[in-house]
């Protein structure tokens, strides 16, 4: 797979999404209504295509049958080690996504999506689910889209660990990649303090 690598950062728990990812080599998906931000999946009507209580519950609904997997293109924010990998006692996972077989798209910071009437279409419930607050930025955010999967397939490319990840943890975890997965390259994130 030549595509560009894109990271997941998380905590070791639940250590069976972990185990998962590493022996299956895939990512899970969550519904939208599970992520973090509280602004996810709201969107603004423009004034000049109204839309009516059918139409939101349709895209409610059509919200509702997506899953998502969330991912960075960058390996080095610390903000995301803080905040998804347990202070850096977590780890990163990069990975490869066939764009071809999933329905990847980038994330824009410019707010909620804006829709109208006019503008509905089958993917609209995916576009308003890719537009996030100005505030999130920083997350450099990919996201893949699924429909009747909890899963992502991904090509394992590396796993970086915590730079304050405990000895015991990463020995547990050295020796599991090593089971696993041992073609895969093991090392830790090394922070810039």
């Amino acid at each position: 797979m030549n595509t560009p690598s894109l990271y997941k950062y998380r905590a070791l728990e639940p250590f069976r999404y972990l185990v998962d990812a590493l022996l299956k080599r895939r990512l899970y998906a969550a519904p939208y209504s599970d992520l973090n931000d509280p602004m996810e999946g709201r969107y603004v009507t423009l004034p000049s295509g109204a839309i009516d209580e059918d139409i939101q519950r349709l895209i409610k609904g059509n919200k509702e049958k997506i899953r998502i997997c969330s991912l960075s293109r960058s390996p080095d924010i610390e903000l995301m080690w803080a905040h998804y990998a347990n202070g850096n006692r977590g780890l990163v996972l990069e990975v490869g996504i066939d764009a071809e077989k999933y329905d990847l798209r980038r994330v824009n910071y410019n707010g909620p999506a804006q829709v109208s009437v006019n503008m509905l279409n089958p993917t609209t419930a995916q576009d308003i689910l890719s537009n996030k607050l100005e505030a999130w930025e920083y997350e450099k955010e990919e996201r893949v889209f699924l429909e009747g999967s909890h899963y992502v397939n991904v090509e394992l490319r590396s796993i970086i660990v915590g730079s304050r990840m405990s000895p015991q943890d990463f020995s547990l975890l050295k020796e599991l990649a090593a089971k696993l997965c041992p073609e895969v390259p093991f090392h830790r994130h090394e922070t810039g303090v």
